[in-house]
């Protein structure tokens, strides 16, 4: 009796086993005919039983119906499972767990397709503004190629993608992560070094974010982007002197850059030294005529000079002096409206330059260009 016993026990869980496989094979069989949700539902009986969800094959043929999913263009095959690339590559993991020999030569036919998935994943997310998720698409990307089961490359375009998609979504740590390696590898020169700064300008670490620029430019010197963002950063930390000693830098390298000679102006005046600023923005105009800022700041700057007389005049107790003060000042005044014309003429809509014409039409008694800007402006 017992010999009857343990034949039976032994032929049910034979039997049990066969049945298991031969649903892994139906579920193989209607993926290759296209059928993907049939062979999806089918699988997860498989993954349920002890018999079969510890074999490798099982594993790698959920991450190819997972694959299969991910690459559908059907809306409704694809929301079958969420992220459907990244369970994917989870699955093929965890197939080489159980049995690498078994299933690794498989898994590398299908690592180009999962990669690609994942890299047109994140880059449409990327495009959504789906910052988030492009940064774990390219992640899952850059996974794919640098574990050392499969290729074990270095991807430096994809590590930068990664820090581009993780600065847009706000995550600072894992920007810069990203960045310096590319960095390493020197990718996309200066940029990387520009970028990476940003990122820790926006941590608030402006310490490093100074390191940063110093090192991108000390190892791309002539990287013009480079130049222009140690200027900038120059100016916002209010170091007037260390901005002008790289923006003469900028200048060499690009002579015929209005924006500049534009920069260069507005911290000459900075600095209080008119002259230099008088011809720095002169330059900016005849290097682009229709540089709007450029024309407003002589205007403006002629504008402050005639303000300083006219606070000089306001002290001076002497009553010819004060009169030729401020005599000087209204001289300085006409000097100003030429620029600021052109100004008007360029972007006839902006309203500060406007406004600041009529208040020097109706303080020097212009009356007729008064009344015309006020008919051209509706004011």
């Amino acid at each position: 009796m017992k010999k009857i016993f343990f034949f039976f026990l032994f032929f049910l869980t034979t039997g049990m086993l066969i049945a298991q496989k031969k649903v892994v094979r139906i579920a193989e069989k209607e993926l290759s005919k296209g059928n993907i949700k049939t062979a999806w539902d089918t699988l997860q009986y498989a993954l349920q039983h002890d018999e079969t969800k510890g074999d490798a094959n099982t594993w790698y043929l959920k991450g190819l119906i997972l694959q299969n999913i991910a690459k559908s263009p059907d809306p409704a095959i694809r929301s079958l499972v969420d992220i459907p690339v990244k369970q994917a590559y989870e699955a093929y993991e965890k197939a080489l767990q159980i049995d690498e020999g078994k299933v690794r030569n498989k898994i590398n036919l299908q690592l180009n397709d999962l990669y690609i998935i994942a890299v047109t994943n994140g880059s449409e997310a990327f495009e959504k503004k789906d910052y988030n998720m492009a940064l774990d698409m390219f992640e899952l990307s850059l996974k794919i190629e640098t574990a050392p089961i499969f290729k074990n490359i270095v991807d430096t375009s994809m590590m930068y993608n990664c820090g581009l998609a993780a600065l847009n979504a706000k995550n600072y740590d894992k920007a810069i992560e990203y960045f310096k390696k590319a960095a390493q590898y020197g990718y996309n020169g200066g940029v990387t070094y520009s970028l990476l700064r940003t990122a820790y300008s926006e941590k608030g670490d402006s310490a490093a974010a100074l390191r940063t620029l110093q090192e991108g430019f000390e190892k791309y010197p002539n990287d013009l982007n480079m130049i222009v963002d140690l200027v900038n950063y120059y100016i916002v930390a209010q170091k007037v002197e260390d901005a002008l000693k790289y923006l003469s830098i900028a200048k060499e390298k690009e002579p015929n850059n209005a924006s500049f000679y534009f920069a260069e102006g507005t911290l000459y005046e900075k600095l209080n030294d008119f002259e230099k600023a008088e011809a720095a923005y002169k330059k900016a105009t005849e290097i682009d005529a229709n540089s709007f800022n450029a024309w407003y700041n002589l205007g403006v700057l002629y504008y402050n000079k005639a303000v300083k007389i006219f606070d000089a005049a306001s002290n001076e107790k002497d009553d010819a002096k004060y009169q030729k003060l401020l005599e000087e000042g209204n001289e300085v005044l006409k000097q100003c409206i030429p620029f600021l014309e052109q100004a008007h003429k360029i972007d006839p809509k902006e309203e500060t330059c406007a406004k600041t014409l009529r208040g020097l039409y109706f303080r020097l008694q212009m009356k007729d260009k008064y009344d015309a800007i006020n008919a051209e402006m509706g004011w």
